[in-house]
């Protein structure tokens, strides 16, 4: 038909020159990389729960801890550096809404956020309902499932949830651990920075998961004669020893051997806070 462009084939015609062509289109096709957190597509997000000031996020149907103490669901994310939950409306909180007093009243002189009655506990609260037995936030919706996500080569996470919320991380470090992801089953841990950039965990033949290895220090006043350490970055006294951690905002101060700080006493560069060991 005149002004029609033909769609048929010549079935005499040689393709075998455009073979070079196509070939090179399909090399600079771009390649998709897999993320370690597409796993979690398919998943709900389950449990929400903090220790000190790390986030911790459990995807997955929720049941009993391998111990018989706590929940836990199919994988778990530690999140150390800055975060931010987005909701359809704008963001419903983030990281430095721990530190903010929601009332009831005034701010009391000594509230912490242990406590309780932070930004981040009210909004949380308004999505989730909160278990007392395991000082958890539960969803027990049929949303916040994940639906797609995305991993920068920076770190910059960002988990797409149903319900239009999203989860955003930001790591702000080049060599404090920002987020860990891991199976509860499994051994593998996906850190970043990886264990050859992360200082406090680059010496330890693998990064160790099991709570015995983990130390939080208890927090005291200032000493009188003002002799301390200074971390971070972690002291570093056994290559293949536990991680002691802040004993107010979680980041890793020191690695030793169980045992060997007996009466050693640092000050927590990021919140300015003295800790000693409490063994």
């Amino acid at each position: 038909m005149r002004g029609r462009a033909s769609t048929e084939i010549p079935a005499d015609r040689d393709d075998t020159a455009l073979v070079p062509t196509r070939m090179a289109e399909i090399q600079k096709a771009p390649v998709k990389r897999l993320s370690p957190f597409d796993v979690l597509i398919g998943l709900r997000l389950s449990i929400i729960r903090r220790a000190a000031d790390m986030l911790v996020l459990h995807f997955g149907p929720i049941r009993r801890h391998p111990s018989g103490t706590g929940t836990v669901a199919d994988y778990a994310l530690h999140v150390q550096c800055p975060w931010r939950l987005d909701g359809p409306s704008g963001t419903v909180t983030g990281r430095d809404d721990l530190w903010e007093y929601a009332g009831p009243g005034q701010r009391p002189q000594n509230w912490s956020p242990d406590d309780g009655l932070s930004l981040q506990d009210q909004k949380f609260a308004n999505l989730f309902v909160w278990d007392e037995s395991t000082r958890s936030w539960v969803n027990e919706s049929d949303g916040f499932g994940v639906i797609a996500a995305q991993q920068a080569s920076r770190g910059d996470v960002r988990l797409h949830l149903a319900n239009a919320h999203e989860i955003l991380l930001f790591p702000a470090s080049c060599i404090q651990e920002a987020w860990r992801l891991f199976a509860i089953d499994g051994e593998r841990h996906v850190v970043f920075p990886d264990e050859r950039q992360d200082f406090a965990v680059s010496r330890r033949k693998k990064a160790l998961a099991d709570q015995e290895y983990e130390v939080w220090l208890r927090v005291i006043e200032a000493p009188k004669d003002a002799s301390c350490m200074e971390a971070p970055p972690p002291l570093v006294i056994s290559s293949d020893g536990a991680r002691y951690r802040c004993g107010r905002c979680g980041v890793v101060l020191l690695v030793a051997e169980l045992g060997a700080l007996k009466d050693f006493v640092v000050r927590c560069r990021r919140c300015d806070r003295y800790n000693e060991v409490p063994l």
